[in-house]
């Protein structure tokens, strides 16, 4: 999945992408399909080329901050 993205810091640019996509490279879905490492869906992640970009940084902010949240919490 994420072989085909260029590192940027700690995300990934995919390729032909106008949006970075909150990818980590730490792909791992918990039981409700819920990436562990960047908190999309696994719908959102086989969805991400399909989506606007608009959708796409909806999809980035809301998963910005379950990350901060996360991490405020561990």
């Amino acid at each position: 999945m994420c072989s085909s993205r260029l590192e940027y810091g700690s995300m990934f640019i995919g390729l032909n992408n106008n949006v970075i996509t909150p990818c980590i490279g730490q792909c791992e879905l918990n039981g409700n399909d819920i990436c562990m490492g960047c908190y999309r869906s696994a719908l959102e992640i086989s969805d991400w080329m399909s989506k606007s970009d608009d959708e796409k940084i909806d999809i980035v902010i809301r998963c910005k901050k379950k990350i901060a949240l996360h991490s405020k919490v561990s």
